[in-house]
């Protein structure tokens, strides 16, 4: 698994980022505004979830230990993968999730792209537990 790279960003997509590390270029599938702020030709840390499938293995990272985290309690919902995991963090922050979460608000969680009444539904009984509390109230 590999969970933290450190390196020089060798190019930027909209929803990627090559780093180099140790002359090796690493594809990390990010969020768009990951990627639009990533420094290139200078030196970041990602923080990344690896992906293991029969036909690829795919590296999703995030700025922080929490969105990773995040991320990762996301995919373990029925009918949510890696996409929607990732797009529910370029929509709305971890704190942001946790309230809709807690508070069982779908609205909020609707706002995610590919995420519909259901999907929201499921987020709300089957994570509500598992996302811990916001850090501080609204």
């Amino acid at each position: 698994m590999i969970s933290i790279l450190r390196g020089a960003v060798a190019s930027v997509g909209l929803d990627h980022v090559d780093v180099m590390v140790g002359g090796i270029g690493f594809r990390v599938h990010v969020t768009p505004a990951f990627a639009q702020a990533a420094p290139r030709d200078e030196e970041i840390t990602v923080y990344t979830s690896m992906i293991v499938r029969e036909d690829s293995m795919t590296l999703y990272g995030f700025e922080s230990c929490d969105e990773r985290d995040v991320f990762t309690t996301l995919m373990s919902v029925s009918g949510i993968g890696p996409k929607i995991a990732l797009a529910a963090l370029a929509v709305l922050r971890p704190d942001d999730l946790r309230r809709a979460v807690r508070d069982q608000d779908l609205a909020t969680l609707q706002r995610i792209p590919g995420v519909g009444k259901k999907s929201a539904q499921r987020m709300a009984l089957e994570i509500g537990d598992k996302l811990g509390s916001p850090a501080a109230l609204p």
